[in-house]
C-alpha cells in the first residue's frame, strides 16, 4: 500500500541520513534523463520535473535545452495554449537548436487552435531563420498543409502536398491516406485520388474515394468497412460508413456511425465536438421524424415518442437513442426533455459510448444546474471513469448522494476526484467534514482515506494532507490512528518543523505502548530521535536513540541508534 511505501522511504531516509556523509549528493536529474520519461510514456511526470529543474533565468546554460524538453512534453499533452503562448515568448536572441521543438510544436498547435496564418509563421521561423533537422522540416511542412487545410484552401494544400510527395518518396500510406482524406473533406475528389493508387489496402480513405467515384456502391463500402473493422476496429472506418449511408438515405446506419465517431473525437478538441454533436442531434431528429411518419406518429405527441423509444430500447438500441435523442431537443415539456436526456445518454453508457454521452451534452451547451441530479451523477460518473475529474467535479456540485450509496462513501468518491482534478484543498475540505464528529470507521474506510492523504504527501500538498490526518486522528482505532500520526510527521518534517514532526512520530510510537512494539514502532521512534536532534533535544534523542538499542533486534536498526548517539 502507499502508506507502508512512506513508512518504508521514511525509514530509509534516516538511514541514509545516518549511515552516509554522502546522503544528498544523488545523481542529478539531467534533460537526458527526463526525455527518457517522456518516452517511456510518464509525461506528466518529466513535465513536473521540468518545472522543478529548469533554470529561471533564460540566459542560464540548459535552458534552451530545458524549454525544448518542456515544448515537446506539452505537444505530447495536448496542452495546445500553454506550448503556443510560451513559443509565442521566446526571445529571438536564442537560436539553440533545442528549442526548435518548440517551433514544431507551436506550428502543430497553432493548427490546432485555428490559427493558421501563425502555424506558417512558426514554420517560417523554423524553416527560413535556423538549421531545422530533417524530421523536424518534415513535421512543420505537415503543419503547414493543415494550416491550409483548416482554412479550406484546397488549391494551396493539394500543391504542397505535392511538393512534399516529391521530397519524401517514397510516400507512407499513413502520409498517403490522411492527405486523401483531408481531400475528400473538401470535396477534392479528383486531386484525393492522386493517392489512391498508394492506399492499395482496404483503407476508410480508400472505401470513401471508391464511393465518390463510383467503383464501389455504398451497400458495399458498408458492407466492408464492417468486415474491416471486425480485423482493425479503426474508427475512422466509420467515417465511410456515415458517408456510404448518407448517399443510400440509412438514417439508423448514419446515426450508429455518427454515435461512434463522436466516441473517437478527442475531448480536448472543443470545435470537433461541438460540429460532431451538431450533427449527430440532426440526424437523431432526422431518423426519428422518418419512422414518425412512417408509424404515423403525430408530431407534437411527445408522450407517443417517448413511449415508442422505451419499447424499442430492447430491440433497435439506436433507433430508441434517435427518439430520445429528438425529445431531448424539441419536447415540449421540460421535464420530458430531461428524462429523455437522462435515457438517452443511459442507452449510450450501456453502448460503451460513454464519451459520445458526454460530449452531446458538451455541445448543446447547458449549464451542470439545467440537468436533473440522475443525469449529472450519471455524466459525473461516466467523465470520471474517463479521467476527466475536472468535468466530474463540475458535474457533481453540489449534489447529494445518489440513492443507494452511503453519503461517507460518496463524500470519499468526491475527496478523490478533487484530487485528480488538481484540488487538494477541496478534497482535504471534503474529507474533514466526512470525518467530524465521527468517532468509529471500518478499517476498509479509515485506509481509504489515509491512502488519499498518502496522494496528497505524495503530490507535496502538504497543508491538505495535515488536515486529513488530523482529522482522521480521533476519528479511528489506534491501529490507524498511528498510521495518521505518522503521516503527520512526514507533513511535519517535510515543512521544516522538527519539533512538530517529533512530537507526531513520537505520539504514534506510544499510541501502541502497551502491546509488543512492531515495526512501525521502531520507524517512528527511530524519526522522532532524529527530528528531537534536528531541534536540538539532544538529551531527548539520546534516550529515544537509547530505548532502540534496549529493545530492536533490527541490525539496520541498532546502527542507526548508535550513529545518532554518536553525532549527539
Amino acid at each position: 500500500m502507499a502508506l507502508a511505501a512512506s513508512k518504508k522511504g521514511g525509514l530509509t531516509a534516516a538511514l541514509f541520513y545516518l549511515l552516509s556523509a554522502s546522503a544528498h549528493a544523488a545523481t542529478a536529474e539531467d534533460p537526458l534523463a527526463v526525455r527518457a520519461m517522456i518516452n517511456a510514456g510518464a509525461v506528466e511526470l518529466a513535465l513536473s520535473r521540468i518545472d522543478a529543474l529548469q533554470p529561471r533565468d533564460m540566459a542560464a546554460a540548459q535552458w534552451a535545452e530545458w524549454e525544448g524538453l518542456r515544448c515537446e512534453a506539452l505537444a505530447r499533452l495536448k496542452r495546445f495554449d500553454t506550448v503556443f503562448a510560451r513559443a509565442n515568448a521566446l526571445p529571438g536572441s536564442v537560436s539553440s537548436p533545442a528549442l526548435h521543438a518548440c517551433y514544431v510544436a507551436a506550428a502543430q498547435a497553432a493548427v490546432a487552435l485555428n490559427e493558421p496564418a501563425a502555424a506558417r509563421a512558426h514554420a517560417a521561423q523554423l524553416l527560413w531563420q535556423r538549421k531545422a533537422s530533417e524530421a523536424e522540416t518534415r513535421e512543420v511542412r505537415l503543419a503547414v498543409i493543415d494550416s491550409y487545410l483548416v482554412e479550406k484552401r484546397g488549391d494551396e494544400a493539394f500543391r504542397s502536398m505535392l511538393r512534399f510527395q516529391q521530397d519524401y518518396q517514397p510516400l507512407d500510406r499513413a502520409t498517403a491516406d490522411r492527405f486523401a482524406a483531408a481531400l475528400l473533406d473538401l470535396s477534392l475528389d479528383r486531386e484525393a485520388l492522386n493517392w489512391l493508387g498508394r492506399t492499395d489496402q482496404v483503407s476508410p480513405t480508400l472505401l470513401r474515394l471508391q464511393l465518390r467515384s463510383g467503383t464501389l456502391t455504398p451497400d458495399a463500402v458498408i458492407s466492408q468497412a464492417r468486415a474491416a473493422l471486425a480485423r482493425d476496429p479503426d474508427p475512422l472506418y466509420f467515417r465511410a460508413i456515415q458517408e456510404a449511408a448518407a448517399r443510400s438515405g440509412e438514417r439508423q446506419v448514419q446515426v450508429e456511425a455518427l454515435e461512434r465517431i463522436l466516441q473517437a473525437t478527442d475531448p480536448r478538441n472543443a470545435s470537433s465536438i461541438k460540429d460532431g454533436g451538431d450533427r449527430l442531434w440532426q440526424a437523431y431528429a432526422a431518423a426519428a421524424n422518418e419512422v414518425a411518419n412512417r408509424e404515423q406518429l403525430l408530431v407534437g405527441d411527445d408522450g407517443a415518442f417517448a413511449d415508442y423509444a422505451a419499447r424499442r430500447l430492447g430491440t433497435n438500441a439506436v433507433l430508441s437513442r434517435a427518439f430520445y435523442g429528438y425529445l431531448a431537443r424539441q419536447a415540449g415539456n421540460p421535464a420530458l426533455r430531461r428524462d429523455a436526456l437522462l435515457q438517452l445518454a443511459f442507452s449510450l453508457s450501456s453502448a460503451g459510448l460513454d464519451r459520445t454521452a458526454l460530449a452531446l451534452t458538451q455541445s448543446m451547451g447547458l449549464e451542470t444546474d439545467t440537468l436533473d441530479a440522475q443525469t449529472r451523477h450519471l455524466l459525473g460518473t461516466l467523465a470520471a471513469r474517463r479521467h476527466d475529474a475536472a468535468l466530474a467535479m463540475k458535474l457533481w456540485k453540489g449534489l447529494p448522494a445518489p440513492p443507494n450509496v452511503d453519503a461517507a462513501e460518496w463524500q470519499l468518491t468526491l475527496a478523490r476526484t478533487a484530487l485528480q482534478a488538481g484540488d487538494a484543498e477541496a478534497s482535504a475540505d471534503t474529507l474533514r467534514a466526512a470525518l467530524e464528529g465521527r468517532k468509529t470507521l471500518t478499517a476498509d474506510y479509515a485506509q481509504h482515506v489515509l491512502d488519499v492523504a498518502q496522494e496528497m504527501l505524495d503530490l507535496r500538498a502538504l497543508d491538505p494532507a495535515q488536515k486529513v490526518y488530523e482529522a482522521l486522528v480521533p476519528a479511528t482505532t489506534d491501529v490507524r490512528a498511528r498510521e495518521a500520526l505518522f503521516g503527520l510527521g512526514r507533513v511535519n518534517e517535510l515543512k521544516g518543523d522538527a519539533n512538530a514532526a517529533a512530537a507526531a512520530y513520537l505520539r504514534s510510537a506510544l499510541l501502541m505502548q502497551a502491546a509488543a512494539p512492531d515495526n512501525l514502532a521502531y520507524q517512528a521512534r527511530l524519526l522522532a530521535a532524529l527530528n528531537l536532534m534536528r531541534a536540538g533535544h539532544k538529551d531527548d534523542a539520546r534516550a529515544q536513540f537509547e530505548w532502540l538499542l534496549r529493545n530492536s533486534k533490527d541490525a539496520a536498526l541498532t546502527e542507526a541508534a548508535k550513529r545518532g548517539l554518536g553525532r549527539l
